[in-house]
């Protein structure tokens, strides 16, 4: 790695494998060149592989729980303030009138409506079928895409389990739209009901049969949303209570 040391000037030896530290001041070559480029060694951190005879699925789970050595406190305590506020937010949205589609009046749902369009924009290419479908998959699938990234690049599970959450909202969210679907009523931004205007659930559930069934559809929905979201609370529960037990005061 160096012919002298960077630090003290040692010579070091052509040995193979070549040392790791200066044998004159201890200098750590790794954590010296990571100083230089301005990342903090902690970037090197893995999950541990699994060890021989270890169950692939035991290790996929600990990558879904791994949380750092050491958290520091002020993480801690604005994970339990989200925590607290997912809780409150699922919750209200949960237990919203779904023929009404009071949730329809929400930033939540108002704030996914570009993306729902977009869904539909994205997924023309591949048929009729899923181009009305692509604005409630883009809806659920794409905070699943946020929990990848968080979990397996970031490596920050309790992100990850929020972005759950945001997942299982949209079920919820989505679900008046597919009630909807049997008796339309509700303005759509087309500014028609379905009845006279294009509607996704109509044209869906028709297709495949179902479109006697939307009030089903629509509950089943509804409940999955939530089944996911103490699946993220869980989740992100055990979490919080890990970093609790890492948690360090900041210096």
């Amino acid at each position: 790695m160096y012919d002298k040391c960077p630090k003290c000037g040692q010579a070091i030896a052509a040995a193979t494998p070549r040392p790791e530290a200066c044998p004159a001041c201890g200098l750590v070559f790794r954590k010296y060149l990571l100083a230089r480029a301005g990342t903090p060694p902690r970037a090197l951190d893995a999950v541990p592989e699994p060890e021989e005879g270890e169950s692939r699925w035991l290790a996929a789970f600990e990558r879904f729980v791994y949380v750092p050595e050491e958290v520091q406190a002020w993480r801690v305590y604005a994970g339990a303030a989200l925590y607290t506020m997912s809780i409150w937010l699922g919750l209200r949205f949960f237990f919203m009138d779904i023929p009404d589609w009071e949730m329809s009046r929400t930033f939540l749902h108002a704030a996914m409506i570009p993306f729902h369009e977009f869904g539909h924009l994205a997924f023309r290419p591949f048929g009729e079928f899923l181009m009305l479908a692509g604005g409630s998959l883009v809806q659920i699938v794409m905070p699943l895409g946020f929990l990848a990234l968080f979990s397996l690049k970031n490596r920050d599970n309790f992100a990850a389990s929020l972005m759950l959450w945001w997942s299982g909202t949209q079920w919820i969210d989505l679900a008046p739209y597919a009630w909807d679907a049997l008796y339309p009523r509700h303005v759509l931004l087309t500014g028609r009901t379905g009845d006279t205007g294009a509607h996704d659930y109509i044209d869906m559930l028709g297709d495949i049969g179902l479109l006697h069934r939307a009030h089903e559809v629509g509950w089943v929905m509804h409940k999955f949303g939530f089944l996911v979201l103490l699946v993220a609370w869980a989740w992100g529960g055990y979490i919080l209570w890990r970093q609790f037990q890492s948690k360090v005061d900041s210096t």
